[in-house]
C-alpha cells in the first residue's frame, strides 16, 4: 500500500512538474508573440507595389523624369525616384517609403495615384504613339487641385498649358460665353472642380455644386472627355 501511494505522489510531482513548464513556456510565447507582430505591423505600414516594370516601363520612365513642381506639397526627388524604379525592376514590387506617403497603387494601367500627408497625387499617361504621351499630375491638397502637362516623346518632358490638352476646357459649361457675370462664377468656382481619372482614355471634370442657384449660367455640372491621339489631346464627349 505503501509502494501504491508512493509512486502516486512521484506521478503527482512529475505532473506539476510539467503542468508549471507548460505554464512557463506560455508566459514566454506571448512575448515572442508580440514582438513578431509588431515587425508584421510595421511591415504592414509600409505599403507594397506589385507591379511588373517590362509592363509599366513607359509610365515608371516617365515617373523619373517629373520635375519637382509636379509635387510642391509633398517632395520626392528624382534621385529617389530613379531607386523607387530600380527597385521595381529588379524584384517586380517595392514597399512605399513611410516618410513620403502612407499608401501607392497602381489605379489603371496608365495611372498612379499616392496618398500622401496632406492629400492625394495622381500621375497619368495617355498614348500619342510608341513612345510618345501625353502626361498628366494632378497634386490634391486642401485648397484644390495642382493640374501640370507635359508631353513625352523619346526620352524628353516638355511642359505643355494644362487648358491646352482639353476641347473646351470648362467653359463648355457656359451657356453664353460672354456672360461676364457667369464667367466670373465659373472662375470663382474653379477651385471646387475634382478630376476623376478613369480608365486609359477618360477624364471626368465636375464640380457638383456648380448648378445650385446658377441654372441660368451653366449647361450642367461635368464634362466628359475621351482622349484622341490624333489631336494630342481630350475630347469633349458628354456635358451632365
Amino acid at each position: 500500500m505503501k509502494k501504491v501511494l508512493f509512486s502516486f505522489l512521484v506521478l503527482l510531482v512529475i505532473s506539476c512538474n510539467k503542468k508549471e513548464q507548460q505554464q512557463n513556456a506560455t508566459t514566454q510565447d506571448p512575448n515572442v508573440t508580440t514582438q513578431d507582430t509588431a515587425e508584421t505591423n510595421e511591415t504592414k505600414k509600409q505599403d507594397t507595389l506589385r507591379i511588373d516594370y517590362a509592363e509599366h516601363k513607359n509610365l515608371l520612365d516617365i515617373l523619373t523624369l517629373l520635375p519637382d513642381s509636379t509635387m510642391r506639397s509633398w517632395g520626392w526627388s528624382k534621385k529617389e525616384r530613379i531607386e523607387f524604379v530600380k527597385e521595381i525592376q529588379k524584384n517586380k514590387f517595392t514597399t512605399g517609403a513611410p516618410e513620403h506617403f502612407s499608401s501607392i497603387k497602381l489605379a489603371q494601367p496608365n495611372t498612379i495615384e499616392i496618398q500622401v500627408v496632406d492629400g492625394l497625387w495622381i500621375f497619368s499617361i495617355y498614348k500619342i504613339k510608341p513612345n510618345n504621351y501625353i502626361v498628366i499630375t494632378d497634386d490634391i491638397v486642401g485648397d484644390g487641385n495642382d493640374l501640370l502637362a507635359f508631353e513625352y516623346k523619346d526620352g524628353v518632358l516638355e511642359y505643355i498649358p494644362f487648358e491646352n490638352v482639353f476641347d473646351n476646357f470648362l467653359t463648355a459649361l457656359l451657356i453664353n460665353k460672354d456672360d461676364k457675370n457667369c464667367i466670373d462664377l465659373l472662375e470663382e468656382n474653379n477651385i471646387g472642380f475634382q478630376y476623376l481619372f478613369t480608365g486609359t482614355k477618360k477624364i471626368e471634370i465636375a464640380n457638383l455644386s456648380l448648378t445650385e442657384g446658377n441654372n441660368e449660367c451653366f449647361k450642367g455640372n461635368s464634362l466628359n472627355y475621351e482622349f484622341n491621339p490624333a489631336l494630342k489631346k481630350f475630347e469633349l464627349k458628354i456635358i451632365k
